[in-house]
């Protein structure tokens, strides 16, 4: 059972709450699947066109039993077990805080090179990924979980990854008015670049009759490590909203949340030895550290840099005798 430490929950709960206050006939399946770059004049422009062709995102409230100095470390075991499914370009996991209920808000926002890989991540998830006995979404601390595959209609990138810092987004119930996805799309990228987002996303799941645009911002004040960044958490929620302006009048908004991205992830490769996940808002929020008792080699650790987290041969890539996915989580899959 993890300590409690309620005191740094509040604290923050109660910093965040001002902030928080103010955030408050269809075309075939594979049209949606297709990228925005395929049609004509569409990679026109500032930015990048991302190459993904599924999302996943999921949804839910962090219970404030959880020690947040304690969930950096459950962040990058999950990681290395999560992030070596097939097909992951990048997730962004955000976070804020919920000044009504002191919990934290948190999920995921993925990419994934397929509709198909994206699919089978939302299975995985919800029913394939048991840890310690205990499914993903059936942790206690977990609450009133939402997660749905996607396919992207579009994606496109104004800034490195570095600078897509917080994170808004907006579902919509669109049953039987979809219009025409690709130029709500082309919409929203014109949106995007003259608010000077760093990054767009529409993505849609027909089958439910949902669509969903996800957008990003940069930092509007230089980084305080002593501070949490509600100016740009602020900035974001507190702007109109980006579907007020590109989505059908049709569509009904249904969700509508802005939090910072507290951790971005990339593909995993052995021994943990890919791109380190960043932890952009750490500090002030807690991020990995030796010590944490998760050995983490893509941060640094190593057997000789952090023998309080790293057993001797942790890191080599192989699941050796004594090693298990608790204690050696980079080289022991489940």
């Amino acid at each position: 059972m993890l300590p409690s430490n309620r005191t740094t929950v509040l604290t923050l709960a109660l910093l965040a709450a001002p902030a928080l206050a103010a955030c408050g006939g269809q075309p075939a399946p594979a049209a949606i699947g297709e990228a925005a770059s395929a049609d004509e004049g569409s990679d026109d422009g500032p930015g990048v066109e991302l190459q993904g062709q599924g999302s996943f995102s999921c949804d839910f409230g962090l219970a404030n039993t959880l020690p947040l100095t304690e969930v950096p470390a459950v962040i990058e075991r999950d990681r290395m077990f999560m992030a070596r499914r097939p097909g992951i370009i990048n997730k962004h996991l955000p976070i804020a805080l919920d000044p009504s209920s002191g919990n934290f808000f948190s999920g995921g926002r993925y990419l994934f090179d397929t509709f198909d890989h994206a699919q089978d991540y939302a299975e995985f998830v919800e029913h394939g990924y048991v840890l310690d006995g205990v499914g993903f979404l059936q942790r206690p601390y977990f609450l009133d979980a939402q997660c749905y595959p996607w396919r992207v209609v579009g994606a496109r990138a104004y800034a490195s990854i570095e600078h897509q810092l917080v994170v808004r987004t907006e579902r919509f119930q669109a049953q039987g008015s979809w219009g025409d996805l690709k130029q709500v799309y082309l919409a929203a990228r014109r949106e995007a670049e003259a608010r000077g987002l760093t990054a767009v996303w529409l993505v849609a799941n027909q089958d439910l009759g949902l669509a969903q645009l996800v957008y990003y911002i940069d930092r509007v004040d230089p980084p305080d490590p002593t501070t949490p960044d509600f100016a740009s958490l602020g900035a974001l929620a507190g702007a109109p909203a980006l579907g007020d302006a590109v989505a059908p009048a049709s569509w009904q908004r249904i969700f509508d949340r802005t939090l910072w991205v507290f951790t971005d992830w990339f593909p995993y490769e052995p021994g943990d030895s890919g791109r380190p996940a960043l932890w952009p808002y750490s500090p002030p929020f807690p991020g990995p550290f030796c010590g944490d008792t998760v050995c983490d080699p893509s941060q640094g650790e190593t057997p000789a840099s952090c023998p309080a987290d790293c057993a001797p041969a942790c890191g080599d890539g192989v699941c050796d005798d004594g090693e298990t996915s608790d204690t050696c989580p980079s080289d022991c899959p489940l």
